[in-house]
């Protein structure tokens, strides 16, 4: 891998032209908190694990690694590393972070050096900020982003972080409990009609784009076979 090229001063980066498509990613490398207190990275965990993470008012907790968490080994990609006293977060440009003294979300790519980002203190059981000392560009191994169950900002290499935006993040709280519960096959789908790049997922599973009409060509499909097996179940 080439050497980490500094960033930016007072200002964000200026290399970077982060695009909305662009996956919110760690690499491989990073870690995370398990609920037994060892120290995991990204690479090993698996959906149903349960990991640090942080609700918005800053208390710390676990939450559940979802089965919609993307997890790619064999990806190369570009990062920024954010850099305070005590800890170094590596993610994709557009990956999110709570930042400031109000914990507004924002991309890696908005964050500029002296601005302040929230570090886990299992000791006090909340969040702390400390200001971003340095940021550098690497390139490394790995696109993983475990999507946590729950709501809860995953604490990765010790910072705080949201797979997105509040809104999409209050949504899922709700959703992704109830699509894992009831069709998680068909969630996929939706997905990839949404997104116009390739999904990884944390089991492996890897989804193309699709479109809306092939969706709902699968929906009819399972809604037919949920019918089917009722009518038999029913006449039994």
């Amino acid at each position: 891998s080439p050497p980490p090229e500094p960033c930016g001063g007072a200002e964000p980066c200026k290399y970077v032209d982060p695009q909305p498509t662009d996956p919110p990613c760690f690499p491989s490398s990073a870690t995370v908190q398990r609920a037994d207190g060892e120290t995991a990275p990204l690479s090993s965990l698996s959906a149903g694990d349960s990991i640090l993470a942080a609700a918005a008012d800053g208390t710390l907790g676990f939450d559940v690694v979802s089965s919609f968490s993307l997890a790619d080994p064999s990806a190369k990609a570009a990062f920024l590393s954010l850099a305070t006293a005590t800890a170094t977060v590596t993610l994709t440009p557009t990956h999110k972070l709570p930042a400031g003294p109000a914990k507004a979300l924002k991309q890696a790519s908005e964050v500029a050096v002296g601005e302040t980002v929230w570090l886990a203190s299992p000791a006090a059981g909340t969040l702390v900020q400390a200001p971003v000392l340095k940021i550098t560009k690497v390139v490394a191994d790995g696109l993983h982003s475990p999507l946590t169950m729950h709501g809860g900002w995953p604490v990765v290499d010790g910072v705080a972080t949201s797979y997105n935006s509040p809104a999409v993040v209050a949504r899922n709280k709700y959703l992704v409990p109830l699509v894992e519960s009831v069709c998680p096959t068909l969630g996929r789908l939706v997905v990839a009609a949404v997104n116009p790049k390739p999904m990884h997922y944390i089991d492996g599973e890897g989804v193309e784009p699709i479109s809306l009409l092939e969706v709902a060509a699968a929906v009819a499909v399972t809604a037919a076979a949920t019918l089917g097996v009722r009518k038999i179940t029913a006449r039994k």
